[in-house]
């Protein structure tokens, strides 16, 4: 056999696993999804041969998008390199809240990163003035009052018992945000995530208006 022929095999031998891989990611969320679709009344995005299945619904007026990506450059723990896959669910504001927060567990390279960051840029990790939370989780964006009334008692609390796989949250303007490394496993973790979303949207204050 020439190293043509192999690398040709090797190549092949790839591609398949691909798709045995994606098919199999495909049919486990078309199935979380389904089951929210009945309960949210919204819709599921089947998968296409290159993107994974997708959920759309709205809750209390706002629109949901729930989805999961193979690879990514940066994800939820950006600081960790990790480029694998990633569920997230994003929440649309009425609202430009002006904000660009990104809050993640303060463990491994993260937690030695923000002190880091932290000594040389003081104030760049905004506290909530909860010790125990604050301790927990790095926060990177936003002022002390803003992120204080955004991780209220009832979302740090949640938060802090979270065993999701390396949950992020964020605030991006108009939108929130929430990831967790790898496929989704459950249906509980799925609505945990939604949960924490809508908690997230509905802590976030308006920008003040005209005149304020």
């Amino acid at each position: 056999m020439t190293w043509g022929l192999i690398i040709a095999a090797v190549i092949v031998a790839a591609l398949g696993y691909g798709y045995w891989d994606h098919s199999k990611q495909s049919r486990h969320l078309a199935g979380l999804f389904a089951a929210l679709a009945d309960e949210y009344r919204g819709q599921v995005k089947r998968a296409s041969f290159l993107a994974l299945p997708q959920l759309r619904f709205e809750r209390d007026g706002r629109r949901v998008l729930v989805g999961a990506l193979a690879t990514s450059g940066q994800v939820a723990a950006g600081s960790s390199g990790y480029s694998g896959p990633f569920t997230f669910v994003d929440l649309e504001l009425p609202f430009d809240s002006g904000q660009r927060i990104r809050a993640e567990p303060a463990t491994g390279l993260n937690h030695h990163a923000g002190r880091i960051v932290e000594a040389v840029v003081p104030g760049h990790s905004p506290k909530t003035g909860h010790t125990a939370f604050d301790a927990a989780f790095r926060i990177a964006g936003g002022d002390s009052a803003f992120v204080s009334q955004l991780f209220g008692p009832k979302l740090r609390e949640r938060l802090l018992a979270s065993r999701l796989p390396r949950l992020q949250v964020r605030i991006l303007g108009s939108k929130v945000g929430v990831h967790i490394d790898g496929v989704v496993g459950t249906q509980n973790d799925l609505e945990e995530m939604i949960g924490i979303a809508v908690s997230l949207a509905e802590n976030c204050p308006a920008p003040p208006g005209p005149g304020s």
